[in-house]
């Protein structure tokens, strides 16, 4: 005997009304293949909700989940497998990312009318390592950054620049020097001195993520002169930028 549901009403008013009942994933109720009238209700809803992938992609994860864990597909199908094949003609590693991604998008949906799936997919890895609030914090630091808009693309490029241990007064600093330097701003409207500080904090952050990396660590120590090249590369071009900052001419 599985346990009791609870129905639960998502977290974002805007999603259309069918998701609103749709309940919390439940273990089976029992073993039998003919579905309860609660069971046929849930599936219901649970289908309706994934009919809707396009516009609410982390409801149908959050129904997938229902039909799964719940066991609803039994009345027709032996598994969840053939019954994503059957049903709705989608593979099975589909339907575990949605699975994976609808609690995480289920709590930014309130924060951006346009959250999609590849959103949180570039956030996903972050709330793995250093649980649900980081992903938040990244999200709402983009979101409210004056002429940027939020895309999965700069989210990615985002996540790549913050260290490897989670701070979130630092991650949210380093996150706005990040994005000041980004060409969002009017042309000729830009202060010269503002855009090179936000370069100049963009490479420092670069360079300190890129140093501390284990991976470039690793290869510094299995391929030494290569490293050295780079870091000779680099050093040349620094003493270039002192030459230009402390010429008279």
């Amino acid at each position: 005997m599985g346990r009791r549901r609870e129905t639960t009403q998502t977290s974002r008013e805007a999603v259309v009304t069918w998701s609103q009942p749709l309940p919390a994933p439940y273990e089976a109720i029992g073993d039998s293949p003919n579905l309860i009238d609660t069971e046929r209700q849930d599936l219901a809803l649970a289908e309706a909700a994934i009919d809707s992938l396009r516009v609410a992609f982390w409801a149908a994860g959050k129904a997938l989940q229902l039909i799964r864990d719940a066991r609803l597909y039994r009345g027709t199908h032996a598994t969840f497998e053939e019954y994503l094949t059957d049903r709705w003609d989608m593979q099975t590693s589909q339907a575990y990312r949605l699975i994976q991604a609808w609690p995480l998008a289920e709590r930014l949906s309130p924060m951006g009318d346009k959250l999609s799936e590849r959103q949180v997919r570039e956030l996903l890895p972050l709330a793995t390592r250093h649980g649900q609030d980081a992903a938040v914090t990244v999200y709402q630091t983009v979101s409210e950054a004056d002429g940027v808009r939020v895309t999965a693309a700069v989210l990615d490029d985002v996540v790549k620049v913050l260290p490897p241990v989670w701070d979130r007064e630092q991650a949210v600093e380093q996150i706005r020097a990040y994005l000041a330097g980004l060409p969002h701003q009017p042309a000729g409207g830009a202060d010269p001195s503002v855009s090179w500080e936000a370069e100049a904090s963009r490479l420092r952050l670069t360079m300190r993520r890129i140093v501390t990396a284990p991976s470039w660590q690793t290869a510094a120590r299995e391929r030494p002169e290569q490293a050295r090249a780079v870091i000779a590369e680099l050093r040349a071009l620094l003493d270039e930028a002192e030459k230009a900052a402390t010429s008279d001419t």
